[in-house]
């Protein structure tokens, strides 16, 4: 049988799993593995995905890691070979309350003494942005230009293949089933490493439960559709449009949009069919924002889980019983647009003890037994 000792074992090959394996490959790290159950890489959570790519958040944190990944996206067709359109036509969010309105002006502030050009829109200015819009009851709104959307499964491709290339193995439909003797037991044989890294997802639970230790992350189910071609009353591509009161946000995709939202009241599960009940209630409230979606059809719908955390966070690093296992996970909605930082910075806390690029610390696995959560206002 084949050598499965690795200095470094990676399970998950989504997008946060295969830019772990490039950087790693990147900075020369030795025998690196990457497992995956799926029979290609990113058909998980990535491929369900809605692709956004966004700066304007309401941590510090999370702004510090867009301002580390847009440049990587802007960039991916150069340094990756990868033929990818990274569709910046901008994120524009609306405010239809005061309080919401003075929460976009803090946050603006917030972003720009990070460097991001973020304005402050008026009613006026959302609808010239968005002439789609129902703007009676908007009272403003906040865009940044060099947000946008992009097919997440190109960029899983562009990192698998420039990993490969540079000697990281890949095992494919490969599920993790246990742990024994400190090593990963699968239905390919046991993989051993000296270092693990779960970047598993909304299964990132279950996963750490193998090795007893319980992570709090669970998975929430969020739904999408998109419609069939609009040829009338809307320009595409049109900004990623997000109403802040009712939590839906809808794209440019295939001449028509994309529509999609998490139902937060749900219980938590594993459940990725389509409700639809939940789908047409979807598409009451965008209606009700872009009256001209009335006249669209529904051309596909499905559905995906989000890996969420109680802050809505990440968690990044080692856990602290067990030395040698690392955690990924936990992006709740944010695992395709941090992507590119995740692999950075694990790279340098996997092969350096620390991240250098960006203190990471506050993501710690701790920071929910020691009360540290983060505040994050622009969860979707």
């Amino acid at each position: 049988m084949a050598d499965r000792t690795f200095d470094i074992v990676i399970v998950g090959a989504g997008i946060v799993g295969t830019s772990i394996a490039y950087h790693l490959a990147r900075r020369g790290a030795g025998r690196v593995a990457v497992l995956e159950r799926e029979i290609n890489p990113g058909m998980g959570s990535t491929s369900k995905a809605a692709g956004g790519i966004r700066a304007q958040f309401g941590s510090e944190i999370n702004v510090e890691f867009s301002r580390l990944s847009i440049p990587v996206f802007e960039r991916f067709p150069r340094e990756m070979g990868v033929d990818v359109l990274f569709q910046q036509a901008g994120y524009l969010w609306i405010a239809t309350t005061p309080e919401h309105l003075q929460l976009f002006r803090g946050k603006v502030e917030t972003q720009r003494r990070h460097g991001l050009d973020v304005q402050l829109v008026s009613r006026e200015e959302v609808a010239k942005l968005a002439p789609y819009v129902r703007i009676d009851d908007v009272l403003g709104g906040t865009f940044h230009d060099r947000d946008g959307y992009a097919p997440p499964a190109d960029y899983v491709l562009g990192y698998h293949k420039r990993a490969k290339e540079m000697g990281v193995q890949f095992f494919l439909g490969c599920e993790v089933t246990g742990v024994r003797d400190g090593e990963l037991v699968t239905g390919q044989g046991t993989f051993r490493g000296s270092k693990y890294v779960l970047a598993t997802g909304a299964w990132t639970g279950l996963l750490a439960r193998m090795i007893g230790v319980e992570i709090p992350v669970v998975p929430i189910r969020r739904q999408l559709f998109v419609t069939e071609p609009i040829r009338e009353g809307m320009t595409h591509p049109i900004p990623m449009t997000i109403d802040y009161g009712t939590g839906v946000y809808l794209h440019s995709e295939s001449g028509g949009v994309l529509v999609g939202r998490a139902n937060v009241q749900e219980p938590v599960g594993f459940n990725e069919s389509v409700d639809y009940g939940f789908v047409e209630r979807l598409a009451e409230l965008v209606i009700d924002r872009v009256p001209l979606l009335e006249r669209a059809t529904i051309r596909t719908s499905w559905a995906g889980l989000y890996e969420v955390t109680p802050d809505h966070h990440p968690i990044l690093g080692e856990i602290p019983e067990r030395p040698g296992w690392y955690l990924a996970a936990g992006f709740s909605g944010h695992g395709v647009m941090h992507a590119p930082a995740t692999g950075l910075l694990m790279a340098e806390v996997l092969l350096d003890g620390k991240a250098k690029s960006l203190d990471i610390s506050p993501l710690g696995l701790a920071r929910f037994q020691e009360g540290r959560l983060i505040r994050e206002t622009h969860v979707l």
